[in-house]
C-alpha cells in the first residue's frame, strides 16, 4: 500500500488535474497582486497564456453575479469575499469546452482524454462499512498522507485583502499549507466573520451554509479533495466513502480505532491513542483571536481534534424515515432562501426545518443534528472539517441530494438567481474556490461530475415518489387535481402555523451552522 502511495507522489507531478484552492502559487507575486491578473502560461512558452495557442482558453475579465442578494448581510465593499474573487484578481483564464484549471491545462470534472473530449467512467463512492480491507487502508493511508503533504499548486492568504502585500507593499502575505489542512482552511474561510476592525466582527454572514449554496458548495468542496487524493494515490478510480448516519442510534459507528478514531479512555473528549487521528492537529480554530487581531487563519496548529460523548445527551442520530421524508419535498428551496424557509428540500437536508418540510425553530435534524451530536471540533463550523468524519458525513449528505436530483430532474431555474443570502445566488462564484466557479455549474447529477454512489434510498414500500405522475393524459389530469389539493392544504397549513417573513428571521448564532 505504501508503495502505491509513493508511486502517487511521482504521479502527482505527472498527472495534471484541476486543483481547486484559493490562489495559484504562480500568481501570488507582487506583480500579480498589483495587476490583479492571474493568467499563467500553459507550459514553457510564455506566449501560451491560458493555453491560448492550442485554443484551450484566454485571459478574460472575471464574471461576477450582479443580482441582488438577501439575508442579513447588508454591508458593501468591506468583505473580501464580495464579488469573489475580484478583490484579489479581476482577470483570470476562461477555459473553452471541457478544459479547466487556472491555466486551462486540465479537464473539467467528469471528463478525460488529451483534449478532454471523453466522458470519464464515474468512480463509485461506497459505504465506509462496505469497503474491502484494502480499500479501507488506502483511504486511511491517503488521508494521513494528505495531512503531511504540502499543497503543490496553491497557497493561502494570511492577511486581509487590504494588507495582502505587507506593511512595505513588497511582501505578499501567503503561505504554504498541507493538502488536507487546505481543505479545512477553505471551509473556515467560507464561514468566517467579516473583519471590520479589532474586536468588531460582523458575524451574520456565511457563504457555505444557511442558503441554497449549502448543497453545491459542499459538493464541490468534497469533489476537489477527492481529486487531490486521487493524485496522491495515483489511482484515478479512488473515491471517498460515505457514512450512512441515518441509523437512529445514539452511538457513532465510525468512531472506532479501525475507522476514524475511538474515544480516549483517559480523556473522553479526545481520540484514542490507538488511532492515527489522535495525532492530527487542528487548524483555523481560534476564530475570536483572528477577529481581535483582524487577521486570517495561517494554517498553524492549534491543538488536537475533540469529540463529545454522544451518549451523554438525550438525542439520537437521524433515521432513514427522516431521509425519505426529506426526499419527498419537491421544491429545492423556497423564499427567503434562508434558515426560515419552509417546504424546502435544501433547508430540510441542512437541518433547519423538519424532514417533512415543516418549519420549526427548535428543530435540529439531518446534517445539523449529526454535527451537533458529534460535538467538539465537529460542532464548530469554522473548524469542523478538521475531523475526518466531516468527509464521510458530507458524502452521505451529498448522496441524499443526488437521489433528490434523480427523482425530480430539476431545471437550473429551480436554483434561485437572486435574493438568496450573499454567495448563494445561482451565478455567484463560490467562495473561496479558484478559478471562479458558480453554484449553477455544480447543480447537476453526480454522474455528470464523474462519480456515483453505491446506495439505494428508495421508499420503504418500493413505490415511486409521490410526486411522479402518470404518463397518460388521464394520469396527468388526475395528477394535476392532486397537486391542486396539496397546494390548498399547504396554504391552509402555512396560515394556521403563522408563516414568519424574512424581516422577522432569527439571525442569532446558536448551533453548528449558526455559529459563524
Amino acid at each position: 500500500m505504501m508503495n502505491g502511495l509513493s508511486f502517487g507522489l511521482v504521479f502527482l507531478i505527472l498527472w495534471s488535474e484541476p486543483a481547486r484552492a484559493q490562489f495559484p502559487r504562480v500568481c501570488c507575486t507582487v506583480e500579480g497582486i498589483v495587476s490583479k491578473q492571474c493568467c499563467p502560461a500553459l507550459g514553457p512558452d510564455p506566449a501560451n497564456v491560458c493555453g491560448s495557442l492550442s485554443g484551450r482558453g484566454n485571459c478574460s475579465a472575471v464574471r461576477v453575479d450582479s443580482k441582488p442578494w438577501g439575508g442579513p448581510y447588508r454591508l458593501r465593499n468591506v468583505d473580501d469575499r464580495e464579488r469573489w474573487p475580484t478583490k484579489f484578481f479581476n482577470q483570470t483564464c476562461r477555459c473553452t469546452g471541457n478544459f479547466a484549471g487556472y491555466d486551462c491545462g486540465q479537464c473539467k470534472f467528469g471528463w478525460t482524454g488529451l483534449n478532454c473530449g471523453q466522458r470519464k467512467a464515474p468512480v463509485q463512492r461506497k459505504n465506509i462499512h462496505s469497503l474491502t480491507p484494502g480499500e479501507l487502508q488506502e483511504f486511511l493511508n491517503v488521508l494521513e498522507l494528505s495531512k503531511t503533504t504540502t499543497q503543490p499548486d496553491y497557497v493561502i492568504a494570511t492577511q486581509h485583502w487590504l494588507g495582502l502585500l505587507g506593511p512595505n507593499g513588497t511582501e505578499p502575505q501567503f503561505t504554504n499549507i498541507s493538502i488536507y489542512d487546505f481543505f479545512v482552511w477553505q471551509h473556515y474561510y467560507s464561514v468566517r466573520d467579516t473583519l471590520l476592525g479589532p474586536g468588531r466582527p460582523f458575524k451574520a454572514i456565511d457563504f457555505s451554509h444557511k442558503g441554497p449554496a449549502f448543497i453545491t458548495w459542499h459538493r464541490y468542496h468534497l469533489l476537489s479533495l477527492e481529486r487531490e487524493l486521487q493524485r496522491l494515490t495515483g489511482n484515478e478510480n479512488f473515491a471517498i466513502p460515505y457514512w450512512n448516519f441515518a441509523t437512529g442510534q445514539r452511538e457513532c459507528d465510525v468512531c472506532t480505532d479501525s475507522l476514524l478514531g475511538g474515544q480516549n479512555p483517559d480523556n473522553p473528549s479526545l481520540i484514542s491513542n490507538q488511532s492515527r487521528f489522535s495525532r492530527w492537529g487542528v487548524v483555523c480554530d481560534s476564530l475570536d483571536e483572528y477577529n481581535r487581531l483582524v487577521t486570517l487563519c495561517n494554517g498553524s496548529g492549534e491543538g488536537f481534534i475533540q469529540r463529545g460523548v454522544m451518549g451523554a445527551v438525550n438525542m439520537s442520530l437521524p433515521t432513514m424515515t427522516d431521509v425519505r421524508s426529506c426526499l419527498g419535498i419537491r421544491e429545492f428551496d423556497s423564499p427567503p432562501y434562508f434558515t426560515n424557509s419552509s417546504f424546502s428540500f435544501r433547508n430540510a437536508l441542512e437541518g433547519y426545518e423538519r424532514p417533512d418540510g415543516e418549519l420549526d425553530e427548535s428543530v435540529n435534524n439531518l446534517h445539523n443534528l449529526v454535527h451537533s451530536l458529534l460535538n467538539g471540533t465537529s460542532a464548530l463550523s469554522h473548524s469542523a472539517a478538521n475531523d475526518p468524519i466531516f468527509l464521510v458525513l458530507h458524502a452521505f449528505t451529498d448522496a441524499i441530494f443526488d437521489e433528490w436530483m434523480k427523482r425530480f430532474a430539476p431545471s437550473n431555474a429551480t436554483f434561485p438567481d437572486e435574493m438568496a443570502p450573499i454567495g448563494h445566488n445561482k451565478d455567484y462564484n463560490m467562495v473561496p474556490f479558484f478559478p471562479p466557479i458558480t453554484n449553477e455549474e455544480i447543480y447537476v447529477t453526480s454522474e455528470q461530475l464523474g462519480y456515483s454512489y453505491a446506495i439505494s434510498l428508495e421508499d420503504a414500500d418500493g413505490e415511486p415518489p409521490v410526486f411522479v405522475l402518470g404518463s397518460s393524459v388521464g394520469g396527468v389530469f388526475i395528477g394535476l387535481l392532486v397537486l391542486l389539493l396539496v397546494f390548498v392544504l399547504y396554504l391552509r397549513q402555512r396560515r394556521n402555523r403563522g408563516f414568519e417573513p424574512l424581516i422577522k428571521a432569527d439571525f442569532t448564532n446558536r448551533k453548528y451552522t449558526e455559529e459563524a
